[in-house]
């Protein structure tokens, strides 16, 4: 893409390149509708290509809204949140100054509580007594204890625990032989449901009088279900499926294979990363800015010295002083021809009161001065050495018989 960028002191266009479209911000991770099962912490990552100052930023239940991390201008951002509450969380690429949400990623954190510790069992008085240690998790709201003979039992934190320690006591469901439970710890999970731990139990012996307990290890007579799950209230025992199992089920080994063949664990390939085609190199765009403004300051400057160029041009005309001191000449020269103009201006003013004398003589009557004609060409002919006859008027000789003529008449 081109612009044009016309600058003020020149008329002529500088062609600037200009970036590429840049990428919008963008959450990187995690994954919109992503669901968390493990773990203590993510990283949220966010990327923008110009601002002028962005923030990285999380909404987690239980905690509000809260600032990861903050850059300007352009680049990733980065940051660990805490899993501390099972929920929903959202991560925002958010503006400081303008407070607008660019983008933003919600994902589901289902992870489920630790198996409780200290899980002890004793019969007394038809009952089993079950103690056990309180979690540590802040959202942990809850336990479910079920086993063989004894009724199922789930109640809240406030209702089982006090201070950090657990009890419940359960009807036995048989009068004699072992018994067992198993306590499971639960969590709020959002959708679909709570979250389940996996179950720790405890046995006890119950008949003939004689009252036993015995704390976990054993979950061979656990009720069915798995972590993550809510437990089963079936009093039937489990039975390991590999032995036990009423089932054949067909053998998938190759032919030939060994007993005890394994296929190998399939290997995920590295899924390809996207790169963002549209996002330019900040460096280069800053070189391009760069050299669009040394052009303009280029252009300013050659402006001003055409117009220097054209005021001077202007001052040098035909009629000018500089036009008329380079036709002088020289300064000799100049000098010379001064001196000649002054040598010719002394002598006609040597000559000016001779030519001023003549022409202040009176002038006598046309006839006098008919006749005195030759003398005085006589005269200046004898000065000069020259002889010189001045010709009559034929108009002033006729218009001097007329006259004549006239005072004749007169006369008579």
């Amino acid at each position: 893409m081109v612009a044009l960028a016309t600058p003020l002191a020149m008329s002529f266009p500088v062609l600037t390149a200009l970036p590429a479209q840049a990428a919008e911000p963008s959450v990187m991770a995690p994954a919109d509708g992503s669901v968390i099962t493990s773990g203590s912490q993510v990283t949220a990552s966010a990327h923008f290509d110009l601002g002028l100052k962005m923030q990285l930023r999380v909404i987690a239940p239980g905690a509000g809204d809260r600032l990861l991390r903050e850059r300007a201008l352009s680049g990733d951002m980065s940051a660990p949140v805490q899993l501390r509450r099972n929920g929903e969380y959202t991560v925002q690429l958010k503006g400081a100054l303008t407070r607008h949400v660019y983008d933003s990623s919600v994902f589901t954190v289902r992870i489920p509580p630790a198996v409780p510790s200290g899980v002890t069992a004793k019969v007394s008085g038809g009952k089993l007594m079950v103690k056990w240690n309180r979690g540590s998790e802040e959202d942990l709201n809850g336990y479910a204890l079920a086993g063989t003979g004894v009724q199922s039992k789930s109640g809240s934190v406030g209702s089982l625990c006090s201070g950090a320690r657990c009890f419940a006591s359960l009807p036995l469901t048989q009068s004699s032989g072992p018994v067992s439970v198993g306590v499971r710890a639960k969590r709020p999970g959002g959708k679909p449901g709570p979250v389940y731990s996996g179950a720790a139990s405890a046995n006890a012996m119950v008949g003939s009088g004689a009252a036993g307990s015995s704390s976990g290890g054993s979950t061979s007579r656990l009720p069915s279900g798995s972590a993550g799950s809510a437990p089963s209230s079936s009093g039937n025992p489990l039975t390991p499926f590999n032995t036990d199992s009423p089932i054949t089920l067909p053998s998938v080994q190759p032919n030939g294979a060994t007993p005890g063949f394994a296929y190998p664990t399939p290997q995920l390939a590295d899924a390809p990363k996207t790169q963002n085609v549209a996002a330019t190199d900040q460096l280069q765009w800053g070189k391009s800015v760069g050299i669009a403004l040394v052009l303009l300051i280029v252009a300013a400057h050659l402006g001003t010295w055409t117009r220097h160029l054209r005021v001077v041009q202007a001052g040098t005309s035909s009629r000018g002083m500089a036009a008329r001191v380079a036709r002088g000449g020289t300064g000799r020269k100049r000098v010379s021809r001064s001196r000649e103009k002054i040598a010719r201006a002394e002598a006609i003013a040597k000559t000016a009161p001779g030519m001023a004398r003549e022409t202040e003589r009176p002038v006598p009557p046309r006839g006098i001065r008919a006749a005195r004609r030759p003398a005085s060409g006589v005269r200046e002919a004898a000065a000069s050495g020259v002889s010189v006859r001045i010709a009559e008027n034929s108009s002033e000789k006729t218009s001097d018989d007329r006259r004549r003529g006239s005072r004749g008449r007169r006369r008579k």
